[in-house]
């Protein structure tokens, strides 16, 4: 039986958790009518094992890649191509038993392109979903180590809250930067990267160097005047928003500066425009990054469609509505905790996350439109899941009162 709906009505990081949660096996079909992409993404047991795009196949956005990070020219994938036409074999399997790139190459590039194609359609707004079950799927057991659902939701989540964040300084992948600091000044080290403190960089600094960490330098050695963002993104082999990232850091360090836009290839453009896409923003998640926007939000309408079915809510296990009713909570639990980390204590109701866009309203029920539970007092608040009778769930109930 396939379940399908739209992502207004239940958000991707809930599918996502639910697939993981029932560690189910089969196809998830994403559609962006909007953009015309298809999105399938493969799960073996709850855990992502392949993603591919009809914007740009996985196979041709692996050779790409290769080419621009230079482990292979673009003679010898042109015969890799022909080999794979051929064979049907997988355009990684043919590289890696021609000796063109080695094994370590192709498992880093797949993850790299698959957890991007992943990670992407955590930033669409609209779509609809079909997952198909199935006995088993094929994958490329032999290159590709299985992504946890978990991994994949708190990165997503991640980068949904700070893809806003990013796009104010680098709202475009055809942005070129240049360097404005002496590379000779450049030093690799620890205690460097855009998570370490003021207190170490100024450490760092002591002797008049910069210090980078080892993956931060790898991308400022790209800031050359002339490559764009997704030559550079190209060129390190690095995902799209940790490349992001460095350069919204190195833009707030000083270190580089803009220096217009540039022109890539027709491919390279089709993959910024699939990917640059804006997103609206607000203020709360700029200081509360890990914590603020909670994803794609869900609606309180039925949380799974299954085609040719009247009733979803009485075709749907258990375990299923279950599932969506705790990351409703945990979702507000974020949301909650961002809210008094900037405003130094929590909201006086739940309808005041609605009101800042910390939440949407048909979060605040269950999937069985039951309201949540929520009270403040001792410096804390109480979050909890209901029962039938509108009684506190013990098993489903967050207690941050009083330093609990």
């Amino acid at each position: 039986m396939a379940l399908e709906g739209t992502i207004r009505d239940f958000g991707l990081p809930d599918i996502f958790q639910l697939i993981g949660l029932q560690r189910k096996t089969g196809l998830l079909t994403l559609t962006n009518e909007k953009d015309e992409e298809v999105v399938t993404v493969t799960f073996e047991n709850g855990m992502v094992v392949m993603a591919d795009s009809s914007a740009r196949r996985l196979e041709d956005r692996l050779g790409n890649v290769l080419v621009k990070q230079g482990k292979i020219t673009s003679a010898r994938l042109d015969e890799a191509l022909a080999v794979q036409k051929q064979t049907l074999q997988r355009l990684g399997h043919v590289l890696a038993i021609g000796s063109a790139i080695t094994t370590k190459d192709l498992r880093d590039a797949l993850s790299v392109q698959i957890s991007q194609i992943v990670f992407r359609v955590f930033r669409w707004r609209d779509g609809r979903y079909m997952f198909t079950p199935a006995e088993a799927v094929d994958y490329d057991r032999e290159n590709f180590v299985p992504m946890s659902t978990d991994f994949i939701l708190m990165e997503g989540i991640r980068m949904v809250d700070e893809w806003p964040i990013l796009e104010k300084r680098i709202p475009s992948f055809d942005i070129v930067f240049r360097p404005v600091v002496d590379p000779t000044l450049i030093e690799v080290g620890e205690g460097a990267g855009p998570d370490a403190s003021v207190s170490e960089r100024r450490v760092a600094t002591a002797t008049g160097r910069i210090r980078l960490a080892p993956e931060e330098e790898r991308v400022f050695r790209k800031v050359d005047g002339v490559r764009t963002v997704q030559a550079i993104i190209d060129g390190t082999g690095v995902g799209e928003f940790e490349v992001c990232r460095t350069l919204f850091d190195f833009l707030n360090r000083n270190l580089i500066a803009p220096a217009g836009r540039g022109s890539t290839p027709s491919l390279e453009e089709a993959e910024a425009a699939s990917t640059a896409s804006p997103v609206p923003g607000y203020m709360v998640a700029a200081l509360v990054v890990s914590l603020a926007l909670a994803g794609v939000l869900v609606q309180r309408r039925s949380p799974f469609a299954v085609t040719g079915l009247p009733s979803v809510a009485h075709r749907l296990d258990a375990a299923l509505l279950e599932g969506a009713a705790r990351a409703r909570l945990a979702r507000l639990e974020r949301a909650l905790e961002a809210w008094s980390a900037t405003h130094g204590s929590p909201p006086g109701t739940l309808e005041d996350l609605v009101r800042v866009g910390l939440v949407d309203r048909s979060y605040l029920l269950d999937p069985w439109s039951r309201p949540f539970r929520y009270e403040t007092g001792a410096g804390g608040y109480l979050l909890s899941a209901v029962d039938e009778s509108g009684a506190s769930r013990e098993d489903a109930t967050v207690d941050r009162r009083g330093g609990r």
